[in-house]
């Protein structure tokens, strides 16, 4: 089972630099976690804390999801 952050919604993000913007209806698990993991890599997220995110994601169901994002990075919604 994956470690569970301990950064919550409330507390912001953990990488509050790092935005996505996700318009639209999502398109799943997996392009939702690369969209994530693009933009980490690309503001130079070390690789062991994108795989951290990976486990941290894939360790709910798809509702939690979102909340999983959010937990680590700014998620646009509009």
């Amino acid at each position: 089972m994956a470690k569970v952050n301990a950064i919550t919604i409330q507390n912001g993000p953990k990488y509050p630099l790092v935005k996505v913007h996700m318009t639209g209806a999502y398109g799943g698990f997996h392009q939702t976690v690369a969209a994530v993991q693009a933009a980490m890599r690309q503001a130079g997220i070390p690789l062991q804390e994108l795989s951290t995110f990976y486990e941290d994601a894939a360790g709910g169901d798809e509702d939690n999801l979102l909340r999983t994002c959010q937990r680590w990075v700014d998620i646009d919604l509009r």
